[in-house]
This record gives structure tokens, C-alpha cells and sequence, in this order.
């Protein structure tokens, strides 16, 4: 009897060995629309390790059974370089067949919307808030602070600008247009793409460039989206485009942990910190 077992018990470990075999190599695969969620603050921890996940879901889909992907959007931007990093893995997919629709819930703006415009359509609320062209560079100067503190810095450098966006430096006049250049030639990489995936000149645009955040209702005036519907409006969309009559999302599993599970997603002193010390561009 103990020989039956084990025989049972190493045939059934068998059989899944090679079904996990066959998933990974996507043999298995009953999904053909991947689902990719923006939701918060697009950050340069989440985004990047999701844009990875979905490079590589796209670039294993050898037997082409992704047909489509759809990004729901629920953001009101963050970090630039997350969001291009986002728009560019969009636009692989496109380079692969894949047809891409954009869903902007309650709000897309700034780095939501600029990654909602490397989708072939984009489909928003009717009471969404979206657009927000335009870029912005934060830094914090904590110089008065120091004083009060009684600390002062040393600071040795190789050129007088090495510390422009060191928190340790007073900013001048001569500073700020410096900052200023910076984040003007950061939005032009924002109006470029908007743009070329619009289908607009980017002095058409110039009107509405401006940062401003607009209702969906005009975003559609100006061609920013293509449609004002709910998500299940946009599924209908990408189910026509991608020429499927059934949508079986593949999402990417949650880890969660039994800390983040009890008091939800927080982030560390430490990382709030750092994120406020390291400077950056932000949509």
C-alpha cells in the first residue's frame, strides 16, 4: 500500500512540474487581454517593477495569444521617468499587434494621462479630471532650518552648480531660471509625445500646455480622448479593436504581505525622506 502511495504522490508531483511548465511557457495561457493598473501615485518603485512584468508577459507571448492590453488609469501622476518608462513599454506592445486601450477613471492627469496617451484610444469618465500637461521640479531648501538648528555644511564641489539641487543650498535668482530651464525642457518631452500619439502639432497644443487640468468633456474638445464612457464602455472598445468576442484579463498577482495586508500600503520615514532628498522630475 505505501508503494501505491508513493507512486501516486510522485506521478502527481510530476504532472505539476509540467503544468507549471506549460504555464510559464504560456501553453497554458487562457488569458488574451493584459490588464495593467495605474492606481496612485506613479512612483519609481511600483511602476517600474509592473512596466517590467508587462515587457515581459509581451515579449513570452510567443504563441500570440495577447491580443490586447488595457490600462486602467486612477492617477494623478508622479514621477516622469516611471511614466515614460510606462508610455514606452505601451508602445512595444503596439510594435507587437497588440491594441492598447486607455480607461481614465476618476482622474488621469499629468503622468496619468501621459502614460493614457500611448494607447490607441483612451476612453474616460464623463466626471474624470485629466490632462495636465506640464512638468515640475521640487526641491526643498532647508538652509533657515539649519540655522535654527545651529548646523551648518561643509559643501566642497568641482562647479559652482554640482549643489543646484542639493537641499543644503540657498537658490538664487540666477538658480531658479536655471530650475526653471530644466523643467521646461522636461515638458517639452511631455508635448512631444501627447502629440505624436494625438496626431497633433505640438503648437496646437500650446493653449492647453500649460499644466492646467481639464474635465473630460474638454479633453474631448481638444482631442485628448477619443470617448467619455464607463470601463466596461472601454472594454467593449478594446473588444472590437482587438477583434475578440470574450475578455479574459491576465493580471499581475499581488504580493502582499501580512503587515501591508493589516495596515494597507505606507510608506517609511525613510523612503518619504529620500524621496523628497533625491531630485527628480515629476507629470
Amino acid at each position: 500500500m505505501w508503494l501505491w502511495l508513493f507512486i501516486f504522490f510522485a506521478l502527481l508531483t510530476g504532472v505539476l512540474l509540467v503544468v507549471r511548465v506549460l504555464v510559464k511557457s504560456q501553453v497554458l495561457y487562457t488569458g488574451n487581454v493584459l490588464y495593467v493598473e495605474i492606481d496612485g501615485n506613479i512612483d519609481d518603485k511600483k511602476i517600474p517593477e509592473l512596466t517590467d512584468w508587462v515587457y515581459d508577459r509581451l515579449k513570452g507571448d510567443r504563441l500570440n495569444r495577447i491580443k490586447g492590453v488595457f490600462v486602467y488609469i486612477n492617477s494623478p501622476g508622479g514621477s516622469a521617468a516611471s511614466s515614460e518608462a510606462m508610455y514606452q513599454v505601451l508602445k512595444y506592445a503596439e510594435r507587437r499587434g497588440k491594441k492598447v486601450v486607455a480607461y481614465i477613471h476618476s482622474v488621469g492627469a499629468s503622468g496619468g494621462y501621459y502614460i493614457a496617451s500611448a494607447a490607441d484610444k483612451i476612453v474616460a469618465n464623463p466626471a474624470a479630471l485629466t490632462a495636465s500637461i506640464g512638468a515640475i521640479i521640487i526641491l526643498p531648501e532647508v538652509t533657515e532650518l539649519s540655522r535654527k538648528m545651529g548646523v551648518s555644511w561643509d559643501i566642497y564641489k568641482s562647479g559652482k552648480n554640482k549643489d543646484l539641487t542639493q537641499p543644503f543650498r540657498k537658490r538664487t535668482e540666477e538658480d531658479s531660471v536655471l530650475l526653471t530651464e530644466l523643467a521646461k525642457e522636461i515638458w517639452k518631452v511631455f508635448l512631444n509625445r501627447v502629440a505624436e500619439s494625438r496626431g497633433k502639432k505640438p503648437e496646437d497644443l500650446l493653449p492647453i500646455a500649460d499644466g492646467r487640468v481639464m474635465t473630460a468633456a474638454q479633453a474631448l474638445e481638444w482631442g485628448l480622448v477619443d470617448t467619455l464612457g464607463t470601463k466596461y464602455d472601454a472594454i467593449e472598445v478594446l473588444k472590437k479593436m482587438a477583434g475578440i468576442k470574450k475578455v479574459r484579463f491576465i493580471k499581475r498577482p499581488k504580493k502582499t504581505s501580512i503587515l501591508k495586508s493589516i495596515f494597507g500600503e505606507t510608506s517609511t520615514l525613510h523612503e518619504m525622506v529620500e524621496d523628497w532628498l533625491i531630485p527628480k522630475a515629476h507629470f
